[in-house]
């Protein structure tokens, strides 16, 4: 065989893999934007299997965030911890493949955090997850000061820990309301409209025991409950702020 017809063949053949990788690639990447479709009507199992599809850090991520909200508003108990475990396990997947990823970072911090919301802040605490759920969520700060998920996860990690530790908090975790404010008061600043980020704010505002937090969290409820949802989950948080503006200390209006 001539060294040409080699050169031919081997030329062929790096312009035949060249094209598989991007025919791969678009394939993953439109599978990627139903699966955002589907999520945005609620079919959030169904997304996950289309998402999954892909073996991409996009995929991964998504599943995380996708898992971990399934199970914080649909499941209980042992379902829900399998579901949230299996979640991290994607997650940590992506992190994997870049561990500068700051929303891979995120959801590493997101599975573990709603794990340890369902077994309690207490439980949790005593199994490190603190120590754990912070790193994360400081790499993702670090990496990108911009990540409003991050900005609002740490507050709440703050605010949870105040909550269930007390004066203790600070000794303990180096864990204050004005850091929890803090990061509150970033996230706003970078988006002071969407239904998920208020009502996250407004939850971890209402675990601060001043009379200024829960003002603040009632204002945000509020705008919540009357802002027009843009998908499926933005329809579940409205009706979890109707449930939360109700209770002892946030009651302003009764809208159930």
């Amino acid at each position: 065989m001539s060294k040409l017809v080699i050169y031919v063949k081997t030329i062929s053949y790096i312009i035949f893999i060249f094209a598989l990788f991007i025919k791969v690639g678009m394939s993953s990447e439109s599978d990627l934007k139903e699966a955002n479709l589907l999520f945005d009507k609620g079919e959030y199992l169904e997304s996950v299997n289309l998402a999954s599809k892909s073996l991409s850090i996009e995929s991964y991520i998504f599943q995380a965030r996708t898992l971990a909200i399934y199970g914080h508003f649909f499941l209980e108990e042992e379902e829900a911890i399998k579901v949230f475990k299996q979640a991290s396990e994607f997650a940590f997947l992506a992190l994997d493949i870049d561990s500068l990823d700051d929303n891979a970072h995120v959801e590493a911090a997101h599975t573990m955090g709603r794990y340890s919301q369902l077994i309690g802040i207490v439980s949790a605490l005593k199994e490190g997850y603190a120590e754990k759920i912070s790193f994360h969520l400081d790499e993702a700060i670090k990496i990108n000061p911009n990540n409003i998920s991050a900005q609002i996860s740490k507050g709440t990690w703050h605010a949870e820990i105040v909550d269930k530790a007390g004066f203790m908090a600070n000794i303990l975790y180096g864990a204050t309301s004005d850091q929890a404010r803090k990061h509150y008061e970033s996230a706003l600043s970078l988006d002071s409209d969407d239904i998920g980020y208020l009502y996250e704010i407004s939850y971890g505002l209402s675990l601060l025991d001043y009379k200024k937090d829960r003002v603040k969290a009632k204002e945000l409820l509020s705008k919540v409950i009357e802002t027009e949802p843009k998908n499926h989950l933005d329809r579940l948080y409205i009706e979890k702020a109707k449930n939360l503006i109700i209770e002892p200390g946030i009651r302003i209006h009764n809208y159930q």
